[in-house]
C-alpha cells in the first residue's frame, strides 16, 4: 500500500485519512479493520512529507516592521473615524478596513504580482484618494523599505503598492498627513 501512497499529494493523503475516519465512525464493523489500516497507512505517508510548508527563517526587519504597523495603525483607529459607514456616507462606493479582516496588516498586491516578496500594508480609502502606508520587499533585496502616502483609486500604486522608499518616520507621517485628507477627525 505505502507505494500506492508515494504517489498521492498531501492534500490527497489528508483526505484519505478523513474519508478513513468517517468508515470508522460509521455502523459497517466489518470494514472497520481495513479502514484502520489504510488510515495508519496514509498517517505514515503524511509523516514522512512536509505538510507545512517549507518554514521561514526569522526575518528581524520584517517582525519590526509588522509591529510598527499595527501600532500605527491602532494610533490612526483612535485618531480618525475610519468606519466602512463614514467612508460610504462620504461617497466611498467600496470603502477599506484599515487592517485584515484577522487583525493584521493586510497583504499588499504586489505580492500577488510577484513584485515584491513581501509587503505588508495598511491602508484607508476615502473620498480623496487612498492613504497607504506599506513596507515592501523587492525580490532581489534582503531588506524593505518604507513607503506612505496617498494614491489614486485605481491607479498602479493603489493596486500593488509604491515604488519609492522613504525612512520610516517619513512613510508614517505622510500615511498619516494623507489619513488626515481623507478620513474626519474623531471628536
Amino acid at each position: 500500500m505505502s507505494d500506492a501512497l508515494a504517489s498521492k499529494t498531501v492534500a490527497e493523503l489528508k483526505s484519505m485519512v478523513v474519508n478513513a475516519e468517517k468508515i470508522l465512525a460509521g455502523p459497517n464493523v466489518k470494514q472497520h479493520p481495513a479502514a484502520e489500516a489504510f488510515r495508519e497507512a496514509a498517517k505514515a505517508a503524511l509523516a514522512t512529507r512536509r505538510v507545512g510548508g517549507a518554514v521561514r527563517a526569522p526575518d528581524e526587519a520584517l517582525d519590526a516592521a509588522l509591529a510598527r504597523i499595527k501600532a500605527v495603525a491602532a494610533d490612526a483607529a483612535q485618531r480618525f473615524d475610519l468606519s466602512p459607514e463614514t467612508a460610504k456616507a462620504a461617497g466611498v462606493t467600496t470603502p477599506h478596513s484599515l487592517l485584515a479582516g484577522n487583525g493584521q496588516p493586510k497583504v499588499g498586491g504586489g505580492v500577488r504580482t510577484k513584485k515584491f516578496r513581501r509587503c505588508p500594508y495598511i491602508s484607508y480609502r476615502g473620498p480623496g484618494g487612498i492613504a497607504m502606508l506599506q513596507y515592501a520587499v523587492p525580490h532581489e533585496a534582503e531588506e524593505g523599505f518604507w513607503a506612505g502616502g496617498l494614491t489614486t483609486p485605481g491607479s498602479a500604486e493603489s493596486k500593488t503598492g509604491f515604488d519609492t522608499a522613504m525612512a520610516e518616520e517619513e512613510a508614517v507621517a505622510a500615511f498619516l498627513a494623507a489619513l488626515a485628507g481623507v478620513a474626519p477627525k474623531r471628536g
